[in-house]
């Protein structure tokens, strides 16, 4: 399978809509790091009210609260129902004033029917968020919105989402000097600062019918001091476990899922309840305020003929079910949210994987470049069926430099945000077809903690890739004790197979070329760009050539093989060049190089990748201890 068609699959199991059409819309998405795209601001609070409204569902429906798909963009939500009665439902929203002038809904929204659809935005706001609301069945709901209104007519009530947006006065954010009575917190004040959590679950509601014996599912909120905790009420028919790890890999899943967070050993799990809580991780902070309560229990209705069996989730790695049968069959421990352990299939002991660390010259590329192209080479590496994780060092990816960030001294939150930490710290890059897998995983702290860290790491992945952060001009002479080799990156400008200089002849400077041999050419190119790397004290296995598009092809094949057989002498061997990048470069933001490009490209940065592994997998590892400091 693709990785394109892996992205599509993974996105249209959450979502419910048709293959084709996510296949169609994944390719509209500038980065597949997210499959489902998130939501813009007033979108998020936009679909955090409506899932309060629907939350509970009054009508009996096969689908979770009776939407059998949904359609996610960034400032859009379509959102189609099984029949029109649930839709009714939903329109309790729309605000209108009583014959006591209360007015109840949500303030200040606006609807309209498009082309047989309900379209419910902010009217002072209409083009930042939208709910299209609309039926499987083959029905109009121009009559149903239409009828509702009428209904409240009757009963003497002012609908108030018939207001024209443009006839709205402009809104005024003028700050009065004089000291005023603080207003109560209102329904929106509420939702806002946890509008990301409800929204993450919108927008993958079919996960919970794909799992097995969903009976019924209904979502409510809580007040806190944190503003709203969100519960969850997921019944299932008799006969099938209460607890299912694959319902925790998904909230924690962070490519295709929510990307949540949980302590797997503190939930409470009896046999006829189980009880789990999820927050969000701490690098997210602004709308991300609450707790998950996920509470599973059996269902008292009678189950039906045939209850709905576990269908396979792709962003777990599960493969699909087979004809007959109902047993999920898994390439690979994929249900295991914080990771998996390695064995060695001999003696059943723990198998520990290597760790390299990539270096580059100072001042030749920053930090991110170079995690950039430790994601790539471990992208080619999980493609090959590995499992691979970048760790980078980042003083910048404290908690509590993230929360001066991301907070002002006005909007300073009353209370702390709830925090549940996990072990191991690290997330699911991307997804990868086949076996391999790239996971991430940027730390800040000290350097003894840092090697405890990577000790870890070496239970759960064949290949721990390791970018150190000296500073912002690229990696210096520090290096982690805690590798087993180091690869320097270095731009391949070519080999010089003369040296200009300049003579004076008759008053006139004049150029004069010396030709050189492979041996002093070697020495000048290793003067030249490996210039303040520790090579006495560092035994590095290679270098790894990363081609730019001021790379010059002037040199004959013969010559630079010659020079290559030279740099290998100093101790300083190429392991292999990698070609030029025919996309962006991989973050945490972007679609990574062996995506989007063509399969030739793509062979051959595998096969350069390949070389690299294959060096390193047979030197023997080296372990270099920390310099002794002059003042011990």
């Amino acid at each position: 399978m693709s990785i394109e068609k892996q992205v599509s699959a993974a996105r249209q199991q959450l979502t419910g809509e048709s293959l084709r059409g996510a296949r169609l819309r994944i390719k509209e998405l500038p980065t597949w790091s997210s499959p489902i795209p998130g939501a813009a601001d007033t979108q998020k609070l936009l679909e955090s009210l409506f899932l309060q409204q629907i939350g509970v569902l009054q009508t009996s429906s096969r689908y979770p609260l009776g939407i059998a798909e949904v359609i996610p963009a960034a400032h859009r939500l379509e959102v189609r129902f099984e029949h029109p009665a649930v839709v009714r439902s939903a329109l309790g929203m729309l605000p209108y004033r009583d014959r006591q002038r209360s007015v109840h809904g949500v303030p200040g929204l606006w609807a309209r029917t498009v082309n047989g659809t309900i379209e419910i935005a902010f009217a002072r706001r209409p083009d930042q968020g939208v709910l299209a609301l609309a039926s499987r069945e083959r029905s109009d709901l121009v009559e149903l919105l239409a009828e509702y209104q009428s209904s409240l007519t009757e009963e003497r009530c002012t609908p108030l989402w018939t207001v024209d947006p443009s006839s709205l006065p402009p809104e005024k954010f003028q700050v009065s000097s004089r000291r005023r009575k603080p207003k109560p917190p209102t329904l929106i004040d509420s939702h806002r600062s946890g509008a990301c959590l409800p929204s993450a679950i919108l927008r993958r509601i079919r996960l919970w019918d794909r799992l097995a014996g969903h009976a019924s599912l209904s979502i409510t909120a809580e007040n806190s001091e944190r503003g709203l905790d969100w519960r969850i009420k997921r019944e299932l028919h008799p006969g099938f476990p209460i607890h299912d790890d694959r319902l925790a890999a998904l909230l924690l899943e962070p490519v295709a899922g929510p990307g949540l967070v949980t302590d797997l050993s503190s939930h409470h799990c009896a046999d006829d309840l189980c009880i789990m809580e999820f927050a969000a991780p701490a690098d997210r902070v602004n709308g991300w305020g609450g707790i998950l309560r996920l509470e599973s229990t059996t269902s008292s209705n009678p189950a039906p003929l045939a209850p709905g069996r576990a269908r396979h989730f792709t962003s777990l790695s599960e493969d699909p079910f087979p004809s007959h049968g109902d047993i999920v069959k898994s390439s690979r421990r994929a249900h295991s949210p914080l990771g998996w352990t390695r064995t060695d299939g001999a003696n059943g002991a723990q198998a520990q994987g290597q760790c390299t660390q990539i270096l580059a010259p100072r001042f030749s590329r920053s930090r991110w470049e170079l995690q950039d192209i430790a994601m790539r080479i471990g992208a080619a590496w999980a493609l090959d069926g590995y499992k691979v994780l970048v760790a980078a060092h980042s003083f910048d990816a404290s908690q509590g430099l993230r929360r001066l960030r991301n907070h002002s001294e006005l909007d300073w939150p009353a209370t702390d945000r709830p925090t549940i930490a996990t072990s191991p710290p690290w997330r699911k890059a991307r997804l990868v077809p086949d076996n391999g897998s790239l996971f991430s995983c940027t730390a800040s702290e000290y350097r003894k903690e840092l090697g405890t860290l990577l000790e870890e790491a070496r239970t759960h992945f064949d290949w721990v890739i390791f970018v150190d952060c000296n500073d912002n001009h690229g990696m210096g002479p520090y290096v982690e004790e805690s590798a087993d080799s180091y690869v320097i990156v270095v731009d391949d400008s070519g080999y010089e197979e003369t040296l200009v200089t300049a003579e004076s002849r008759n008053g006139v400077a004049q150029h004069r070329e010396v030709p050189v041999s492979p041996a002093e050419s070697a020495m000048a190119w290793r003067h030249q760009h490996l210039a303040g790397l520790p090579l006495d004290r560092v035994p590095v296995a290679g270098l790894v050539m990363q081609q730019t598009a001021n790379t010059t092809t002037r040199q004959s094949p013969s010559f630079i093989s010659d020079v290559d057989a030279q740099l290998r002498r100093l101790g300083t061997p190429v392991l292999a060049r990698l070609p030029l990048g025919q996309g962006p470069a991989l973050n945490m933001s972007s679609r990574t190089v062996l995506d989007d490009v063509d399969d030739e490209y793509r062979t051959e940065y595998l096969k350069a990748c390949t070389s690299i592994r294959t060096v390193i997998a047979e030197a023997e590892p080296c372990r270099i201890p920390p310099p002794v400091s002059p003042w011990d």
